[in-house]
């Protein structure tokens, strides 16, 4: 586990897909009444299972998008009375993202539907005490410190070097318009830092990161695209 800030860690682990060095994050956060909310989680294991219970109690568990689930049962096993919350619709036990908010209230977090690309039906949350907006696929961070595989993968996908989305993600996104108008709401939210599934947390200049990473997306043109292609889980 890493601290990045007042109540605010992650832990990152590896995680491959189609051979490629994609890492996993998942962010930690302690409520003001000392619960723990629990953001993509990743695979268990007894180190990060113990750093997270000298925390304190997870009483929420988040999967933000519908690809990010493939480790949520392993937390609600170790935490039954723990909250379940999914965008994915017919997940097992779940109860409706949309509802967290009347959970726990909206002076701490911030939740936001991701309009414009159903396939990947992410939720952006923003924990408004350091400023810190949590994405999962919306966009990737991968630097150069990864295989030569997995950069000739990230490269192919435009996703190598850079903050933003991938190629697979553009062909999921079938309404720029509702797309740019949620980038949009992002932005006017106070943010300093992006917390990222797969690649670096960005720690300065956010907003203009996230403007820039979707500076080609059209208020005014709607496309649709359909992909041949699919995340299947991805942590």
């Amino acid at each position: 586990m890493r601290k990045l800030d007042e109540n605010l860690w992650v832990n990152e682990t590896p995680f491959t897909l189609f051979g490629a060095d994609f890492g996993n994050r998942m962010t930690v956060i302690r409520l003001n009444d000392g619960a723990l909310l629990i953001h993509s989680p990743t695979k268990i294991n007894a180190l990060t299972l113990n750093e997270v219970k000298e925390i304190g109690e997870v009483s929420f568990i988040v999967t933000p998008n519908n690809f990010h689930g493939l480790f949520a049962e392993e937390w609600r096993r170790e935490f039954p009375d723990a909250k379940y919350y999914s965008a994915k619709k017919g997940d097992s036990g779940a109860l409706a993202l949309e509802d967290l908010m009347s959970e726990i209230g909206n002076e701490e977090i911030g939740i936001l539907k991701v309009e414009g690309a159903p396939k990947v039906n992410e939720y952006a949350l923003v924990h408004k005490k350091t400023s810190t907006l949590i994405l999962t696929d919306l966009a990737f961070n991968i630097q150069h410190d990864v295989s030569m595989w997995s950069k000739v993968f990230f490269k192919l996908n435009g996703a190598l070097g850079k903050f933003g989305p991938s190629k697979l993600m553009k062909t999921m996104i079938s309404d720029q318009a509702a797309l740019k108008q949620s980038i949009d709401r992002l932005l006017a939210s106070d943010i300093k830092r992006i917390i990222v599934s797969h690649g670096d947390v960005v720690e300065t200049k956010a907003k203009v990161v996230l403007k820039e990473a979707y500076s080609w997306c059209s208020s005014s043109k709607t496309t649709k695209s359909e992909s041949k292609f699919t995340f299947s889980r991805c942590g």
